[in-house]
């Protein structure tokens, strides 16, 4: 066992090595306090933990330690809101000791935005976890690192030879539980975009994460248990640190010993680093270095001056000198959608005096004004969202109701919904039901009231409504029974599916055969389940026939749980099925192939209230896909039941198709309607930007200088029809927008200039036929030409140069700097001239594929004696394959025999209106 006076040799370690760390400790809990309830914070930072159900202190592996089990210190919930830790960049390190792997999934470390998160999405979310044994899948003992990075979720194995995949077979798995002390550490954000899983001191497994993906706070964190609480450690675990950087390999040996990294750099800074859509009044802030006394602040637009500047040449980007806070709030607004860079020095104290030179962070700013984003309101008036939002509340003719009626503010429910969300934390619930009435909700606007200021052009607001109801469950033949349903799942703390079922007593068997269920997802489930009640975040059991995914048993032992599991791989419809729960409370599950000779999953306990519900479920783990599933010889063996079945949709909301639109109003006159295109728009269950141009409502009166109100509505007010729809909306982030700069890419030496005065043959520095060897910035060829380059004196449209490129010779290229996005739509421009005889130019434009150049538009010109502008237009919608990757330009004289073309100002960049 490692001894305090081995840790304190290497104090002298740290501090020499670690001049220029750049991850800033957060936390250590040494664990060595053997009484109370507090994990006491050594590392000056003041984040003491709190530590749940009664401590077990026991000895570890540095002196103290503590014992998580099921009735023990089953938690520590840290003070997230003041680590400021995020999924950009960070490390986790604990020594961690595990007998065996009872229970479910053992969670060590949690971390995300939301109290929700049962293990994989689609909460943002990050976790270290010992695996459960599943057959073929799971030996039992393997502990992982999950990070939610969409559209790359990264899973890290102890099982290295699995790569990112968490349902193959065992390779050569490292299982925890073997009774000893192993040093565990995750990092992610390190310099070489890899996160990265270590034991004992050893990089394991590391997978590329793009951070830049998904980017958020970790306002949330736990040690022992999921976001969700559920998934509890049951080990010993000591010496805890988390850093908001991601250390070396070096340093995690150091941390291993017990020593603790000092930063002497600022770190963690708000605005995140390359942040996007930051307010114009941010403040800025940062987590001061270890050693800091005061902090000197640059700020600016120019990365060159943020960069170089210092106390003797301020560059005018010097914002504060010697500063002792760690916020410095801007004087001016910023401009819209521009990026800005920042840099913060900190000015150590004596005996240790010296500047400590920070990183140059970036982000950039909206290009919006926000009408309503729904992020301040409360509970309680006047910031409550009745005080601002009018509904048709205690009216006959308005059928709209904002927000929840009588949460329980006590268990957290709110009247504004805090878990479907676009953005930030909040969102606005909707319920329209237009029988004989329109549905309308609106808002009177202060400040937000000249809709021409700021070039604003267009309106947006996001939604999300929920497909139509398409659960049924019918008996035909007798006997036969067939349950259609959608639904995203039954899994997690909720779940989405159709249930037929049964009121039964507390002892309930039910035994059933699947015949057939259709492959909507590889997910989709069909089965048996005992259900304490009809909620979506009940207490439940099932057994599961999957289409490619096996048999699932499958149980949520308290509610709004996570769910666990067990599962074998292989198994398909048709198949049977049982459940069986005793008086007492203990769980048999089963599946068979012929229904006589059974195979059983591991023994469990639920608790219930009576009556308990009894059935079949289905779900299409897809609620864009309705499932069908059919099932025969059901019974309810030796059960107390009824003769009916009922059934119903669990944990879903179906809308009916109701127009929807958006009307603004002035103070007086009639207002401006703009309807939705789609007819069904209520119908779409993802979130949707709506846009639209003001010029809309315009055309219709509305005086935009001077917008009074804007309404959100469901129905025709002049139309009103009996027995119509009605449904639940949720909307975020009305917004204004400002027309969007043009993309401009930038082509390097457009012009093809050269200094100097001869013509140069050869594009990287061949010094062809007695010409110099000189390269020509910007554009390569990939084969030494005869006679192709640049040259003075044939018509240039920029500058002095142009190129000529001969026939036959190999084309001439240059990869941009521009990665392509989803939306890019791109015209390649180049002037181009006959110099002798040529007929054709090939224009392309390519992407790169690890150095493959992959055409995604080509085009053959024709062209004449005179210089003439040629364009070839792109759209990333047609070539989706490119999104993500660097675009390039390319030219080749397509003519025959010995011809020349030349070339000049080639632009590249979004085509005009």
């Amino acid at each position: 066992m490692y001894k305090k006076i081995f840790c304190l040799a290497c104090l002298f370690v740290v501090l020499s090595l670690a001049g220029n760390a750049t991850a800033q400790i957060l936390v250590h809990y040494k664990l060595d306090e053997e009484s109370g309830n507090i994990a006491v914070d050594s590392s000056g930072k003041g984040n003491d933990g709190i530590i749940g159900a009664e401590p077990n202190w026991v000895e570890g592996w540095i002196d103290g330690a503590l014992n998580f089990s099921e009735t023990d210190a089953n938690n520590i919930t840290l003070p997230a809101g003041n680590m400021g830790l995020r999924s950009d960049t960070g490390t986790v390190a604990f020594w961690v000791n595990m007998d065996d792997v009872p229970g479910g999934i053992n969670t060590i470390f949690w971390g995300g935005d939301n109290t929700t998160g049962g293990g994989f999405g689609p909460e943002n979310e990050m976790h270290i976890h010992v695996e459960i044994t599943v057959a073929d899948i799971w030996e039992g003992g393997e502990f992982g690192f999950y990070l939610r990075g969409d559209p790359n979720n990264v899973h890290l194995h102890s099982d290295p030879n699995k790569g990112d995949t968490a349902g193959n077979v065992p390779v050569s798995p490292i299982l925890l539980p073997d009774g000893q002390w192993h040093h565990i550490a995750g990092t992610w954000g390190n310099e070489d975009g890899n996160a990265k899983l270590y034991f004992d001191g050893q990089l394991l497994h590391e997978i590329p994460y793009d951070w830049t993906k998904i980017s958020y706070p970790l306002t949330n964190i736990f040690i022992g248990q999921m976001g969700g609480g559920g998934r509890i450690f049951n080990g010993l675990l000591d010496d805890i640190q988390i850093y908001g950087g991601a250390l070396t390999e070096e340093q995690i040996q150091i941390v291993m010993a017990g020593g603790e990294i000092i930063n002497l750099k600022a770190a963690l800074p708000e605005p995140a680093n390359q942040g996007k859509e930051v307010p114009r009044d941010t403040p800025l802030s940062w987590l001061a270095g270890d050693k800091a006394d005061t902090h000197n602040v640059y700020f600016g637009d120019n990365f060159d001056d943020v960069s170089e500047a210092s106390i003797s040449d301020p560059r005018s980007v010097l914002v504060s000198e010697n500063q002792t806070g760690v916020t410095v709030t801007l004087p001016d607004l910023l401009e819209f959608n521009k990026t800005y860079y920042w840099r913060v020095d900190e000015v150590n104290a004596p005996p240790e005096s010296g500047i400590n030179r920070g990183s140059v962070w970036s982000f950039t700013t909206v290009n919006f004004v926000v009408v309503d984003d729904f992020e301040g309101y409360t509970d309680y008036a006047p910031d409550d969202i009745f005080t601002t939002w009018k509904d048709g509340y205690g009216t006959d003719d308005n059928g709209a109701l904002i927000g929840y009626d009588a949460p329980d503010i006590d268990a957290g429910e709110h009247f504004v919904e805090t878990t479907i969300i676009h953005g930030g934390t909040q969102s606005m619930p909707y319920f329209y039901n237009n029988d004989a009435k329109y549905s309308e909700a609106w808002r009177t606007l202060d400040l937000v009231r000249d809709w021409t200021a700021d070039d604003i052009v267009s309106l947006s607001l996001w939604f999300r409504g929920n497909p139509p109801y398409v659960g049924s469950f019918t008996e035909d033949p007798a006997g036969t029974y067939t349950i259609t349903s959608t639904g995203t799942d039954i899994w997690g703390g909720l779940d989405e599916f159709h249930f037929a079922f049964k009121q039964a007593d507390v002892a309930v068997k039910i035994i059933t055969k699947v015949d057939s269920l259709q492959n909507t997802n590889a997910f989709a489930k069909a089965g048996v389940m005992i259900r304490d009640t009809l909620d979506a975040d009940s207490k439940y059991v099932g057994v599961f026939i999957t289409p490619e995914n096996g048999v699932r048993f499958q149980y949520r032992n308290t509610v709004g749980g996570v769910t666990e599991r067990e599962f074998v791989e292989g198994i398909t419809a048709p198949q049977w099925v049982s459940l069986e729960r005793t008086s007492g409370g203990l769980i048999r599950a089963n599946y068979s192939a012929d229904g006589i000779t059974w195979e059983r999953f591991s023994l469990i306990q639920l608790a219930v209230t009576k009556p308990v519900y009894a059935g079949l479920a289905v779900t299409s783990h897809d609620i864009s896909l309705t499932c069908e599933a059919v099932f025969s010889e059901v019974s309810f063996s030796g059960t107390n039941v009824g003769e009916q079945w009922a059934d119903q949709d669990i944990g879903m909301l179906s809308n009916d198709a109701e127009p929807m639109y958006v009307a603004l109003y002035n103070s007086t006159g009639e207002p401006a309607v703009v309807y939705h295109d789609d007819p069904n728009a209520a119908l779409i269950n993802t979130w949707t930007e709506w846009v639209i141009p003001l010029q809309k409502f315009a055309d219709q009166g509305v005086d935009l200088t001077d917008v009074d109100k804007i309404a959100i509505g469901f129905g025709d007010k002049d139309n009103l029809q009996l027995n119509s729809g009605d449904g639940t909306m949720y909307f975020d982030d009305i917004r204004l927008y400002r027309p969007l700069p043009p993309v401009v890419v930038d082509v390097e030496n457009f012009s093809f200039e050269l200094p100097g005065t001869e013509k140069i043959k050869g594009w990287n520095g061949e010094g062809v036929a007695g010409t110099p060897a000189v390269d020509i910035p910007g554009w390569s060829s990939d084969d030494v030409v005869v006679d192709s380059g640049v040259e003075t004196g044939y018509t240039p449209t920029d500058g002095d140069w142009t190129a000529f490129l001969m026939s036959g010779d190999p084309s001439v290229w240059q990869l941009t700097g521009h990665t392509i996005t989803e939306d890019d739509v791109l015209e390649l421009k180049v002037d181009a001239r006959i110099t002798w005889a040529a007929t054709n130019l090939l224009m392309s434009l390519y992407y790169d594929d690890n150095g493959t150049r992959v055409p995604i538009a080509t085009s053959q010109v024709t062209l004449t004696d005179a210089m003439q502008e040629y364009s070839l237009l792109f759209s990333a919608a047609g070539a989706p394959a490119s999104v993500g990757k660097q675009i390039g330009i390319e030219f080749s004289n397509s003519s025959s025999g010995d011809t020349w073309i030349g070339l000049d100002n080639v632009r590249l960049a979004a085509p005009a209106e």
